[in-house]
């Protein structure tokens, strides 16, 4: 119940921050995307591309993970479908590839049962979990202290991981429309 309060609190204190614009937007139609991304330097993100962004100023727990996307305009990661799994991955490979040993560790995503052992949930989302990618297909049982969802950046599975485990992270820009409404 003290974890559930405590990421209620986070969650909230992470909402009242102000926004602050650090990664840039799509180019406007007829303008060429360039293949560098500029990031201020005074921002978390090494590498963004305005949907999602790689936290890579340092490893942190989950919960700092879910506070400083929040800080910036964005929550950690949820992936819905395989086509959200696609674009996730295309993303960490057109600006991750060089960087690969950002990806050794599982990165953090929103994913969590830590409300109730064994029901999955997207945090950032709030919805239980319909498409499942996780390695050797279930997920392993929350009785080790395993609540929170990593994704092993290099093949895209997914692996439940300590939520106190320093990692980096993955956010998506807040406000995503999508027609997933289950």
């Amino acid at each position: 119940m003290h974890i559930l309060l405590l990421v209620a609190f986070l969650f909230g204190l992470a909402w009242s921050l102000p926004e602050l614009q650090t990664l840039p937007t799509s180019p406007a139609p007829g303008n060429e995307a360039s293949d560098e991304v500029e990031v201020p330097a005074f921002s978390p993100f090494s590498l963004g591309d305005g949907r999602f962004a790689i936290g890579t100023f340092a490893k942190v727990n989950w919960f700092q993970a879910q506070v400083t996307c929040a800080a910036y305009g964005y929550t950690l990661v949820s992936i819905t479908s395989e086509q959200d799994q696609r674009s996730l991955r295309n993303f960490l490979f057109t600006y991750a590839r060089s960087q690969q040993e950002l990806l050794v560790d599982p990165l953090w995503t929103s994913g969590t049962d830590l409300a109730s052992n064994n029901n999955w949930v997207w945090f950032s989302k709030g919805r239980a979990f319909n498409y499942r990618n996780f390695q050797n297909g279930l997920p392993g049982y929350s009785n080790d202290d395993r609540h929170c969802l990593g994704i092993n950046g290099i093949t895209g599975l997914w692996v439940n991981e300590d939520c106190n485990e320093q990692r980096y992270f993955i956010c998506e820009k807040r406000c995503q429309f999508d027609d997933d409404l289950n």
